[in-house]
């Protein structure tokens, strides 16, 4: 047997945000080849698709692109590539593959010495360098290494959908570069390869790769999720939802569940470096806030109670007088008490409750 087929695993897809599945199937794929004796995984590359792609939910390239750099900072192979987002339209995936196998190939030579520029190429990450300009992972010998997609079952099972791919693309992104497909327990992509004569024609270019480890994690639901204001810690990395708690994407509620760990605006102005650009804090507040409560009341008795409590913070000095609710032209909302509290420091508070109606 001659030395492996050089492979270099390609992901495309919106990476809306990207979740710790997209990064687990790159480990499934590489080490399912590297099994194999028959191919030696050197690289992988994650391509967003363009803001042209036109897709609900599809949050600005440059976002999507940050939560990519953020989440590789775990990987030391899978890189991101922005190639396709730098166009305004969308590129099919044949173009893509076929762009990224061409850039390898015109980096390949017969030399068995790399030369001084193909070392200093081979150090260089595919984010790195210019578009058109993607270096070869090979450096040692003359072989060009091959460009895979990388993919989960519902991509193989989307070439069947009439008018969605081209007869001609599906069978060169099969015949000339090979997938890499994902399943999933419960799935069955071997029956779908059957069905289809293009692929059953072209099958021993198709690895599948079946995940025991049930993994149902998808954008989808990671969107929703954040949406309503539940945790997606442990389903994303940690600095892809730093991001996305930074920069509010995806329409996150205004909820403590989310928005508690970011400063609030009063410590970004405490926290300012240049005194004359923080504005001066008030002396004192006026807050209502409104309280869940278990006693029972006016509403029906499978609900919560609600009661309005007006609060009086004073920066120095003793609380002088307690504002009413009716009288006051404070803002009310809806809070938790505890974490009032924590934001308010060296305050005193005096309030006074009053059941809403």
């Amino acid at each position: 047997m001659g030395s492996p087929v050089k492979v270099i695993l390609l992901a495309c897809g919106s990476f809306s945000p990207i979740t710790n599945m997209h990064l687990r199937m790159f480990e499934l794929g590489r080490d399912a080849l590297n099994k194999t004796g028959r191919f030696q995984v050197v690289s992988g590359v994650i391509s967003p698709v363009s803001d042209g792609y036109g897709k609900k939910d599809l949050v600005p390239a440059k976002h999507r692109c940050e939560m990519v750099r953020a989440a590789l900072k775990t990987s030391d192979w899978v890189k991101l590539d922005p190639w396709e987002c730098t166009f305004s339209f969308w590129s099919p995936t044949a173009k893509v593959l076929r762009h990224y196998q061409e850039q390898y190939d015109s980096h390949s030579n017969c030399k068995t010495t790399p030369s001084k520029k193909r070392k200093k190429l081979s150090n260089r990450s595919v984010s790195d360098v210019q578009t058109n300009h993607i270096p070869s992972s090979d450096t040692e010998t003359d072989q060009s290494p091959v460009v895979k997609l990388l993919c989960g079952a519902d991509l193989l099972e989307s070439f069947a959908v009439p008018g969605l791919w081209a007869q001609e693309d599906i069978e060169y992104i099969v015949s000339t570069h090979g997938l890499v497909v994902i399943s999933r327990v419960g799935t069955d992509p071997h029956k779908f390869i059957y069905d289809s004569d293009v692929l059953t024609k072209y099958k021993e270019n198709i690895v599948v790769v079946t995940e025991w480890i049930s993994n149902e994690i998808s954008s989808t639901k990671i969107r929703t999720a954040l949406r309503r204001g539940e945790s997606v810690k442990y389903l994303l990395q940690d600095g892809v939802i730093d991001y996305i708690k930074q920069h509010q994407l995806y329409k996150i509620p205004d909820n403590k569940y989310i928005n508690h760990l970011l400063p609030s605006p009063i410590e970004k102005e405490s926290n300012s470096n240049d005194p004359e650009e923080q504005p001066q804090r008030p002396s004192s507040a006026e807050v209502k806030v409104i309280l869940r409560s278990s006693a029972p009341g006016s509403y029906n008795p499978n609900h919560l109670t609600l009661h309005r409590m007006t609060t009086k913070m004073e920066n120095k000095g003793p609380v002088t007088k307690i504002v009413p609710a009716h009288k006051s032209n404070s803002t009310s909302c809806i809070s938790d008490f505890g974490m009032l509290v924590r934001r308010v420091r060296n305050v005193r508070v005096g309030f006074t409750p009053e059941t809403c109606v």
